[in-house]
């Protein structure tokens, strides 16, 4: 393992569901105070040709914001299909960054959650994204 491939303590690697997520790479999570934090290390193969990560990986991990708060949404669903996900690319992410994803849960209705994240690496700000996932009935 090098130091680009060390992932922080107190982070635990999160299962991937079948499909798609396993050739994302590895996502992690860790409880911090009342909140829960993912963490990514950005890989050679998350690169664009900039030779940073790739806007469509953030997209993925962005997506990934209710794994942060799941345990905040009173809805006993196992999938919430993303109705809308907007974000904002703030800067550059190099490889070998470390990425956390802070999320929020914002408001739970009958058929919706809504949510909010940021995406930091050393507690700077690259990444800000919000959502909203349908509750099936």
């Amino acid at each position: 393992m090098t130091s680009d491939d060390k992932i922080p303590a107190g982070f635990h690697l999160v299962d991937a569901a079948p499909g798609f997520d396993v050739h994302m790479g590895n996502i992690y999570i860790k409880q911090v105070g009342e909140k829960k934090v993912l963490g990514f290390r950005v890989q050679d193969y998350h690169l664009n040709k900039a030779g940073t990560c790739h806007g469509g990986v953030l997209t993925y991990l962005a997506d990934m914001q209710l794994v942060a708060v799941q345990d905040q949404i009173s809805s006993n669903n196992f999938h919430f299909p993303t109705k809308n996900l907007d974000i904002d690319f703030i800067a550059p992410v190099p490889r070998g960054a470390w990425l956390e994803i802070e999320a929020d849960l914002v408001r739970e209705t009958k058929g919706t959650l809504y949510s909010h994240a940021v995406m930091k690496v050393d507690d700077r700000i690259v990444v800000r994204t919000t959502a909203c996932y349908h509750i099936a009935q």
